[in-house]
């Protein structure tokens, strides 16, 4: 089992995107913000090379793609180049096949991580797909930092599930009637006796991200069959940096995802 994933500080929303050909008042703008729910969609399954340019500059090692409807018949590359014209490549992931689920009940999202961190603006994501839906969907991308631990998080681990926003109400006569919104998935764990140095790190993304910036979560990035548990999120609170022992910290983590 892989330590688990966080990125952070994400570059995406407020990169520059060329490429692809897309659907009235749903093409690339919708990338540049925060939520999920208003998608961009291209016109057709024609192949998507969607070049991205960075404007904030940071050490990339974490990268998603977030509410796609990318199917196991589909692939898709990340790219990374030294020089505008995307000649000179620095960074490729190769050709990958998403894991999936049932997109229509949770909002799919790959997570993918660099070991080497990246620092170029000049980015290319292809996408190809066969799906039923006739074109290709991107919610929000996500490039952004890695944060890295040494060891994974400790047992007590705790994958919920927000259905607060499913309205149900019964009728004078007992009948129910349900409206079934967007579940939210959340993951509530610590990571115990960590270095000064990493605690000190945590305080630091902590007081950047505060409860309203995005962080993207993976459980194990050596199983994508978990992918299920793979998310865009938020911390749901701000949990203090303990000091159990001398130069070692505990560290909380309450995430949920956002739409």
């Amino acid at each position: 089992m892989g330590n688990f994933v966080l990125g952070y500080s994400d570059s995406s929303i407020t990169a520059t995107y060329s490429g692809g050909v897309w659907r009235n008042n749903l093409d690339t703008t919708m990338l540049n913000r925060k939520l999920l729910t208003a998608a961009a969609k291209t016109l057709d399954l024609t192949e998507l090379a969607l070049d991205i340019t960075l404007t904030d500059l940071k050490d990339v090692q974490v990268l998603g793609i977030c509410n796609h409807n990318i199917t196991t018949l589909g692939s898709y590359q990340w790219e990374c180049f030294s020089d505008a014209g995307r000649t000179v490549s620095v960074y490729d992931s190769g050709v990958i096949t998403p894991y999936t689920y049932d997109g229509s009940i949770l909002h799919q999202t790959t997570c993918d991580t660099i070991d080497t961190a990246v620092t170029d603006p000049y980015w290319r994501l292809t996408i190809n797909d066969t799906n039923s839906d006739g074109f290709i969907k991107i919610g929000r991308l996500f490039i952004g930092r890695r944060f890295i631990t040494v060891d994974n998080m400790n047992y007590g681990l705790k994958h919920d599930m927000d259905t607060s926003n499913t309205i149900i109400e019964k009728s004078t006569v007992g009948i129910e009637s349900v409206i079934q919104n967007v579940r939210l998935r959340g993951a509530i764990f610590t990571n115990k006796h960590v270095s000064y140095a990493l605690g000190e790190s945590y305080y630091k993304m902590q007081l950047e991200l505060g409860i309203a910036e995005s962080i993207l979560y993976e459980f194990d990035p050596d199983d994508k069959a978990n992918g299920i548990h793979t998310f865009l999120g938020r911390n749901k609170v701000i949990n203090p940096l303990d000091y159990p022992l001398f130069n070692l910290n505990d560290i909380g983590f309450a995430l949920t995802e956002v739409v």
